[in-house]
């Protein structure tokens, strides 16, 4: 079985579960209109939003690799940079930032956290999808040889590999969203800790060890030890 197999399994398991990527598209979904401009931070060559894009009055896609960037699609413009200076976007010119998979990534938050304000409209949202590293699948990420999460992933989705970019976690909590949030002007609108017992499920044993885990997990003074992080950010 591979891990989207569990998943299904899973939700047969626990049916008002909801897979991470699926409530952070929803949450995008739900703020893209006909004048939305939307800036992808981190944006690679994904296709996530190939849908929800057509919507939006406008779609900037802002990374590092310039190769990545030529691969999407879905953007009418595209711009190469760091995302801790984007000086080719204007000052409050952006409705909504999005991104998935790149938080933990960040070397100075602090830095893109500042410029994610200045881009930003009055009353604009940055919504994101990260790891917690207060997880125990994090943690044990963090502890494992890349060459041995690399063969686990295969293990669990034969076109799996792991994340080739270093990961800092310096943005991958409760606390640091929160001070973060509060020292650039942003209002936390909405906090998730979503589970997700299939990042262990090398074999039917250790996907119903996740299970268990995940139960113990959903007791209300664990629930920050969940493995994914959804957050909605306004610009106040």
């Amino acid at each position: 079985m591979q891990q989207e197999d569990y998943r299904k399994l899973y939700k047969s398991i626990n049916k008002s579960w909801a897979d991470s990527v699926s409530i952070y598209k929803n949450l995008v979904a739900e703020n893209i209109n006909k004048d939305t401009v939307v800036l992808e931070a981190g944006c690679g060559f994904s296709n996530l939003f190939k849908n929800e894009y057509q919507r939006a009055k406008k779609v900037i896609g802002v990374d590092v690799n310039k190769e990545f960037l030529e691969l999407n699609p879905l953007l009418k413009e595209k711009i190469v940079a760091n995302l801790e200076s984007m000086p080719q976007v204007k000052d409050k010119s952006i409705d909504l930032i999005i991104s998935s998979w790149v938080l933990e990534h960040l070397k100075n938050p602090k830095e893109i956290f500042k410029e994610f304000s200045r881009v930003l409209k009055e009353g604009g949202k940055v919504i994101f999808l990260t790891p917690n590293a207060l997880n125990y699948v994090v943690i044990l990420n963090r502890l494992i040889p890349a060459s041995l999460r690399n063969l686990i992933a295969k293990r669990m989705n034969k076109d799996l590999v792991t994340d080739p970019m270093p990961a800092f976690y310096k943005a991958n909590s409760w606390s640091r969203i929160k001070s973060l949030a509060s020292d650039n002007g942003f209002q936390i609108e909405e906090f998730i800790l979503n589970g997700d017992p299939t990042y262990i499920a090398i074999s039917k044993l250790f996907f119903f060890f996740g299970v268990a885990l995940e139960a113990i997990l959903s007791l209300p003074f664990l629930k920050n030890f969940r493995v994914h992080i959804i957050c909605v950010l306004k610009s106040v």
